[in-house]
């Protein structure tokens, strides 16, 4: 709006109150018309200068308007209806002043409403796009770690599980040592160590962490995810041998048996979730691992009798010839046939001449040691690996193992039937150089202990 200043409304009232008076005189009668635009001055006034201001210059009028009175130019009628409409006008004026000002207060209540919803709006959107920044960030993260856990693909082997799972965690964690711990039928098994930090971790198993006791402590926890932090654990820390600041455990399983547990040394604790988010994918990685173990032991191991398979100990055979030719070794060999195998399926059925084969195989096991190996050449005979031995030695352990099958009957079902083997013993490099000699050759003792009344061991 545009504003006057009051000392221009007050001239101009002036003006106006002189143009009357010259309209007055020269000629008479014209100065009503001048005084009516009065009426004008103050339908402006309210609106430039302040309601004193207005009281002022209408005062002022009401005095001149009485000079007239008293010049004889107007009578008090005049005066009144002139005084009436300054009066008029300026309330009028007053009026709608007072009501443009509460309409620009309410439409500026109402703009400022709308700015405030807008500014909230824009606040809340601006929190949502950095969260949406911040989560797509995390999950561009996360992203790229499943696919980094592609190179775990092809392992299949917990060692090499270790390794490529070690060359990860290097990639994308800060760490020291990391540990994976392998169960077998529920029960703790082997354990496998790699450090960052410490290039001599695993030379003192004194200083190594004390698999055990972590286990048992897991166990104890629920099997559940677990971090420590030595200021606030110390006293655990201690007694499993943790040699970093923290340590955190993720157990693995496999259905509801625990069948590893993934631990890492000198991680920190924001490294947690993210550890715990991949778990899952190291568990499928875990399991495919422990799933072609399975199928390898399988497509090796006898269902029936639990031991190895003819083409497992031919390959195995082929090794320790090469290794015992490199290292100037001996091994010797006993090929085990169980005596009348024919008659007691004859007798009592094939069901119970599984039994009793798989009996004997548990008492050949037993009569070894575990870098033995018991294999089923064929379908009553048994071909037993030992590395290392020579052959008065493997003649030793052949008589325990005959001793020990002859011992006792064998209960299979509701029959106890009496059972004996005969054993025939070569040695490398003794009798043979090759796989095929020294099977030959101790088949050949084997044939001399049946024809000489069975139930004996003879060497090549």
């Amino acid at each position: 709006m545009f504003k006057l200043k009051t000392v221009m409304v007050f001239t101009v009232n002036i003006l106006l109150a002189v143009l009357s008076w010259v309209f007055y005189k020269y000629p008479q009668g014209d100065e009503y018309l001048v005084l009516f635009m009065i009426s004008l001055v103050f339908m402006v006034a309210p609106n430039v200068m302040p309601v004193r201001m207005v009281g002022v210059l209408f005062a002022a009028n009401i005095a001149f308007l009485v000079f007239y009175d008293i010049v004889g130019a107007l009578d008090p009628i005049d005066i009144l209806v002139l005084g009436a409409m300054l009066a008029a006008c300026s309330g009028a004026s007053f009026l709608v002043r007072a009501l443009y000002a509460s309409f620009l207060g309410y439409q500026k209540k109402d703009i400022m409403s709308e700015e405030r919803k807008y500014n909230s709006i824009v606040n809340e959107l601006d929190i949502i796009d950095r969260r949406g920044r911040k989560i797509e960030s995390e999950l561009q993260r996360i992203s790229k770690l499943y696919e980094v856990t592609k190179q775990l693909a092809p392992v299949l082997k917990f060692e090499e599980l270790l390794e490529a799972l070690f060359d990860f965690l290097i990639e994308n964690f800060r760490f020291d040592t990391t540990h994976l711990l392998v169960f077998s039928k529920g029960e703790f098994s082997k354990a496998f160590s790699k450090s960052v930090k410490f290039p001599d971790y695993g030379v003192s198993e004194e200083d190594i962490l004390d698999y055990k006791e972590l286990v048992e402590h897991c166990r104890a926890q629920g099997a559940k995810p677990f971090f420590a932090d030595r200021q606030e654990f110390e006293e655990l820390c201690d007694r499993l041998k943790v040699r970093s600041e923290t340590l955190m455990a993720f157990p693995i399983f496999s259905g509801e048996n625990m069948t590893a547990i993934l631990v890492i040394e000198g991680a920190t604790r924001s490294s947690f979730g993210r550890f715990r988010i991949l778990l899952p994918q190291i568990t499928l990685e875990f399991r495919k691992v422990e799933l072609y173990e399975q199928v390898q032991e399988l497509s090796i191991i006898d269902g029936l009798t639990e031991v190895f398979l003819r083409r497992y100990l031919m390959d195995r055979l082929e090794e320790e010839v090469d290794r015992a030719r490199r290292l100037g070794l001996t091994f010797s060999l006993g090929m085990v046939d169980v005596d009348h195998f024919k008659a007691c399926n004859d007798n009592f059925g094939h069901l119970v001449g599984d039994a009793v084969l798989k009996k004997i195989a548990e008492k050949l096991k037993k009569s070894v040691r575990e870098v033995d190996m018991i294999s089923r050449y064929g379908g009553e005979e048994f071909c037993i690996v030992l590395p290392e031995t020579t052959k008065d030695l493997a003649i030793s352990v052949a008589e325990r193992l005959r001793k020990s099958v002859a011992a006792e009957a064998i209960r299979a079902f509701d029959e106890n039937i009496p059972v004996t083997v005969s054993v025939g013993v070569s040695t490398y490099p003794d009798d043979a150089q090759d796989v095929e000699g020294l099977i030959e050759k101790a088949d050949t003792a084997l044939y001399r202990a049946k024809r000489n009344g069975r139930n004996k061991v003879f060497p090549a």
